[in-house]
């Protein structure tokens, strides 16, 4: 397979997955429509060519309707996990397909508990796949561990294969258990932390730099130093997922899991545009969630949300092609 940076040269497979199961908050399966549909206005709108010349026709993953849902949240019971399994089995082969074309899948969520199906996908496909993490949350968490009983908390404790017990199908995906070693994780951004996932993350000695950690480094810094930990790692591809609650609230209430003290739009903006160039390690696969537009009625959130997902697929402000 070509060795370079699919975030910068590839064909882009967009890939909507409106699930809101994980999160039990309504509203992330709008996000996925909305950056689905989005993404190619705001091109179309703009006249960037040469970016449309890159985009192909999206992909929707289907999920099932799950009888009473609304009344059924929070009850730490699973009872979302039959369909949130479904639709990654066909998330990761949707992935699968799309990396062996060569082309760039964009997982536009939905919540965060796509990334497992996203992730096997990524797998299958490299023989050891980095993934860096950025995200409020570290999403590490095992059914027994998390204070919530949402599934969207656990993807990379079904990735590592700490949730095979209780999150057998999803663990088992890439065909491989676990689908990741502790050490091909690098977190940046995490701030909202739960015990057990502090605990899983120093005993397992991952790489993470809090939000607070990120902001004295330096972004830029920060950034180099989790990828210098991935390429160390002797990772040969990475896939990137990116939790648009990464952001401050403040700027960005368009999401279901705020907490303060995030990145700002211009800092976000410099790491998607630092990554769209970086040719150490080819960019394979991303997520993209989170986006909640029921949140926000103003719209800005998901006007930002696609600004930053634009910026990290290569739109710049005088690029136009």
């Amino acid at each position: 397979m070509t060795d370079y940076n699919f975030l910068r040269t590839a064909r882009m497979q967009p890939i909507a997955v409106p699930l809101w199961y994980g999160c039990e908050v309504p509203g992330t399966d709008h996000g996925a429509i909305a950056l689905r549909d989005g993404l190619e206005q705001r091109w179309l709108d703009g006249h960037y060519n040469s970016l449309l010349r890159r985009l192909e026709a999206p992909i929707t993953i289907p999920v099932a309707d799950v009888p009473r849902a609304r009344a059924r949240l929070h009850q730490r019971d699973l009872v979302f996990l039959e369909a949130i399994d479904d639709a990654n089995v066909l998330l990761a082969d949707a992935v699968d397909a799309t990396i062996k074309r060569e082309h760039l899948p964009i997982v536009l969520g939905g919540d965060h508990a796509l990334a497992m199906g996203s992730i096997a996908g990524a797998v299958r496909n490299a023989a050891k796949v980095g993934v860096l993490w950025i995200d409020t949350h570290p999403d590490i968490n095992t059914v027994e561990g998390s204070l919530s009983g949402h599934i969207h908390g656990m993807p990379l404790a079904a990735a590592i294969g700490t949730a095979a017990d209780d999150l057998p199908r999803a663990s088992a995906l890439a065909g491989v258990v676990p689908m990741l070693q502790p050490d091909q994780i690098a977190y940046l951004g995490i701030r909202d932390i739960d015990l057990f996932e502090e605990k899983t993350i120093l005993r397992n000695n991952i790489f993470a730099r809090t939000m607070d950690e990120w902001n004295d480094d330096g972004i830029i810094h920060g950034l180099e130093a989790a990828l210098a930990h991935l390429v160390d790692a002797g990772v040969d591809a990475i896939h990137l997922s990116f939790d648009v609650d990464v952001l401050d609230p403040g700027i960005f209430p368009g999401t279901g899991t705020r907490y303060p003290g995030g990145l700002t739009i211009r800092e976000a903006s410099q790491v998607l545009r630092y990554l769209g160039l970086w040719t150490q390690l080819p960019i394979r696969s991303m997520d993209f969630v989170e986006l909640n537009p029921m949140l926000d009625p103003s719209g800005i959130s998901t006007q930002t949300a696609l600004h930053l997902l634009a910026t990290a697929l290569g739109q710049r402000m005088l690029d136009r092609g």
